[in-house]
């Protein structure tokens, strides 16, 4: 059966997957791993590891997919979507993804890149004529950038944003000052954003900021529709992600997960419930860069969408030239700046809008992906037709090694 066809069944939630787990229904008909190279055993070796970080109550709950060759091999749930209301997780539950909204809103934009309304190139001014005259922040001035910020180096994090947590503790006090979060529409936001210096000389290093919220509003202005209608347009609905939203509807705040934090002293804690939080009031600030909520089934069409070159279900996203521009390394010019990158460990190149795992720039892996603030993860492994799919609800989450250990059980599970 095709990949497409498989896809299919996302929508109608069959095959049920009994588990030592919650008992629960897996997003779509499971597949024996061997069938399609991959081991059971190191898969529920993973199972197992991820189990006992829930049951130590360092996690609240986690939920793994893994597909290979448009066919699901792995489906698990684990743990609580609420402790307190004893709501497990299960195939139904929506997660804050956070930052994993920045591959969405980049492929977005792409799709006005494929329809002419801009070039990669071309200075963001053109568009947004606030970014016109930029500065660089130094400890003694502010100095006049030499080159616009291009569309290209909001796509790939070389325009100069940072998300306010900078080596300059006055240009961190500016971000703080700025009070970004009271804009209520993306214009208000991205005006106020225009008014804060660059950290470096537009497309010379590379910092991971607020850029993707320039896209978003970018989009707006390109298509003349919010954000929110764009992606419900072009993205959701081509690719039935029914559950993907920036405000949640009523009838599913049931399913929604809650926040949760984690301390030495005083272990799980709630940040954020399922019913008064930001994601269920009335929303008007489309965050590109972080505002979604979604499902792990939902995340996978997008993700399937890539790994097929653009299409899904007979239905065009992206043409195939783009998805391949996209997934290529773009940091070549801030290469020949800095000796050295700051990219995430284990990350070593970064395309328009998806970071590339590898050990440096020259042994680049076939491996896109991205995580959200609060331990969501993707990976996209083209090399082996391979998907992933984390979701956690935990800040910080870090200390967990959540990330790398699934991407090394994954790599030792593919045996053929």
């Amino acid at each position: 059966m095709s990949a497409s066809k498989l896809i299919i069944i996302l929508t109608s939630l069959c095959g049920i997957v009994a588990t030592a787990t919650n008992a629960q229904k897996a997003p779509f008909k499971l597949t024996k791993p061997e069938l399609v190279g991959m081991s059971s055993d190191s898969l529920q070796r993973m199972n197992a590891h991820f189990h006992r970080l829930v049951d130590a109550k360092q996690l609240a709950g986690i939920q793994t997919a893994v597909m290979r060759n448009g066919r699901l091999v792995h489906f698990d749930s684990y743990g609580y979507a609420n402790i307190q209301a004893k709501k497990l997780l299960d195939e139904r539950s929506i997660f804050r993804v956070f930052s994993m909204t920045k591959p969405i809103v980049s492929v977005a934009l792409m799709q006005l890149y494929e329809a002419g309304k801009f070039k990669l190139e071309d200075p963001v001014y053109k568009y947004l004529p606030e970014f016109k005259q930029m500065y660089i922040y130094t400890d003694s001035a502010l100095v006049r950038a030499n080159k616009p910020i291009r569309v290209i180096d909001l796509l790939t994090h070389t325009a100069g944003f940072s998300y306010g947590r900078t080596p300059h503790p006055g240009l961190s006090r500016m971000y703080v000052e700025a009070n970004l979060r009271a804009a209520k529409t993306n214009k208000e936001y991205i005006h106020k954003l225009s008014k804060l210096p660059l950290q470096f000389e537009p497309g010379t290093d590379w910092q991971y900021g607020l850029s993707t919220n320039i896209c978003g509003y970018l989009i707006e202005v390109l298509s003349g529709k919010s954000l929110n209608n764009y992606l419900q347009d072009h993205i959701f609905t081509p690719l039935s992600m029914k559950d993907t939203h920036f405000q949640l509807p009523k009838d599913k705040i049931e399913r929604f997960t809650v926040g949760y934090g984690w301390r030495t002293t005083t272990g799980l804690t709630i940040v954020e419930t399922q019913n008064d939080n930001r994601y269920v009031r009335n929303v008007t600030l489309f965050n590109g860069g972080g505002g979604l909520v979604s499902t792990t089934a939902d995340y996978m069409k997008f993700c399937q969408m890539i790994l097929n070159k653009g299409t899904l279900d007979g239905k065009r996203i992206l043409k195939q030239t783009t998805i391949a521009l996209m997934l290529r390394d773009h940091l070549q010019g801030a290469r020949s700046v800095q000796e050295r990158l700051r990219l995430p460990v284990g990350e070593a190149g970064f395309g328009l809008g998806f970071v590339i795992k590898g050990a440096n720039a020259n042994q680049l892996e076939k491996v896109y992906g991205w995580g959200g603030a609060v331990g969501t993860y993707f990976r996209i492994d083209t090399a082996n037709q391979l998907i992933y799919i984390l979701m956690i609800q935990l800040s910080p989450y870090r200390q967990l090694g959540l990330q790398r250990l699934m991407q090394n059980y994954i790599n030792t599970a593919i045996i053929d």
